[in-house]
């Protein structure tokens, strides 16, 4: 429940601020940064969730084939649960560069698969650009954010479970 709620807020903080907010032209995708944070912290089901409910809500605000930002997210979610699950992503446990890292290397991925994926749904105007200027604003977005992020994410995942 906490996880969906916060994955809403997120949308709408990507729609409201971060559409509109463009860094040397590309917008900073919050919407992948959520579930990736969720998955590095080892909350595989919650990444996966807030993956298709951020990815669809987007989606339906945006002129983006449909489906496409949920199929990035869920990428980027399973794969950082990964980590996540092995210890990898820990805030605690890992070095402190270690989650930064991590969420820059999805940032750098997840606009390359973007565009990839929307040439096999034969949306052609997606590489109207040079993709490398997406891929490098928001791997570095994602450094900056990780941490904080990544922190709300252990927050929000762990509400409401019994602790061991």
């Amino acid at each position: 429940m906490v996880v969906t709620l916060v994955t809403l807020i997120v949308v709408a903080v990507q729609l409201s601020i971060f559409s509109s907010l463009r860094v040397a032209g590309v917008v900073i995708m919050l919407v992948w940064l959520w579930p990736l944070s969720l998955g590095l912290v080892g909350a595989t089901g919650p990444g996966l969730w807030s993956a298709l409910v951020a990815g669809v809500f987007f989606d339906t605000h945006t002129v983006t084939p449909f489906g496409l930002t949920a199929l990035v997210a869920l990428v980027l979610a399973y794969g950082s649960s990964r980590l996540g699950k092995e210890g990898v992503g820990d805030l605690d446990s890992a070095a402190w560069w270690v989650t930064p890292i991590l969420a820059g290397l999805g940032g750098l991925l997840a606009p390359a698969l973007y565009v990839v994926a929307g040439l096999f749904a034969l949306n052609f105007t997606l590489w109207h650009d040079s993709v490398a200027p997406m891929m490098a604003v928001n791997a570095l977005a994602f450094i900056v954010l990780a941490r904080p992020v990544a922190r709300l994410a252990r927050w929000a995942s762990s509400v409401g479970r019994i602790r061991r």
